[in-house]
């Protein structure tokens, strides 16, 4: 019996271009498209070429560094959105991604997994990132030193 490979679960859905609005032909910088983290996590979200997310949607690889970059902007977006009230759509759909998505990824037959215990590690830090941003507070508390996770190297 043929069987046809699965794509995986949907990602991150590119975003709709937004129409530049009426009046004096002048666009205010929008920090959430340009600064910190906000940069990181717009580029992960949209799956651009060299992101992590990128790379384990469309390659089904693990990019240590990438994950690096994509988990500090999420430790640094869960610490500016701890007191927001609201949030803006993007970034919630790309937690979702981020937190849901990926670890059902790291299932398909096509993934070259990392080591086992780093791989762990990380999709546990993806998990607590989630909780942090979907709850709104830390679940280790507000003085909780977030420790890099180490790729582990022969």
């Amino acid at each position: 019996m043929d069987v046809a490979e699965s794509a995986g679960p949907p990602g991150p859905l590119e975003p709709a271009s937004v129409p530049e609005p009426v009046g004096s032909g002048t666009r205010q910088r929008d920090p959430m498209d340009t600064d910190w983290p906000w940069e990181t996590l717009r580029a992960e979200q949209e799956a651009r070429p060299g992101s992590f997310t990128e790379a384990i949607r469309h390659e089904y690889r693990w990019d240590e560094e990438a994950f690096t970059r994509l988990e500090g902007a999420m430790r640094a977006a869960c610490e500016v959105l701890e007191n927001q009230k609201t949030i803006e759509r993007w970034v919630g759909e790309g937690f979702w991604c981020w937190t849901a998505v990926v670890p059902e990824l790291t299932e398909h037959p096509r993934f070259v997994p990392p080591d086992a215990t780093y791989l762990r590690q990380c999709l546990a830090r993806l998990r607590d990132l989630g909780s942090w941003f979907f709850n709104g507070t830390s679940p280790y508390g507000p003085d909780h030193l977030w420790e890099p996770v180490q790729p582990a190297h022969p």
